[in-house]
């Protein structure tokens, strides 16, 4: 086991000097090393499709929606489910990107 003052020591240590290190962690050399590749391999970000759903309305949904809930409180007008649809339509955020597609 090692002591506070090793760890210490080996900040100063050159990353090929800490790679020649032998590793404590894993019994079997390869299987730390394939551990740490994996570990900082690049993986792509998850769709919208995996994320869980409050994330996925808190970033796609609530910001179009409450502005549009607020105004149909402002507004109040006699058919508030169709004055929302028409006002969500017309503020989609999502229809601007596809036309400069």
């Amino acid at each position: 086991s090692r002591s506070f003052s090793d760890w210490q020591s080996l900040s100063y240590l050159s990353p090929a000097e800490v790679r020649g290190m032998a590793s404590e962690a894993y019994a079997d050399a390869a299987q730390g090393i394939a551990a740490e590749r994996m570990a900082t391999e690049q993986r792509p970000a998850p769709s919208m499709q995996d994320v869980p759903m409050r994330q996925y309305l808190d970033t796609l949904v609530v910001p179009s929606l409450l502005p549009g809930l607020n105004a149909v409180a402002e507004e109040r007008p006699e058919n508030p489910v169709e004055w929302l649809a028409y006002y969500l339509l017309k503020n989609n955020p999502m229809r601007e990107g596809a036309a400069a597609a």
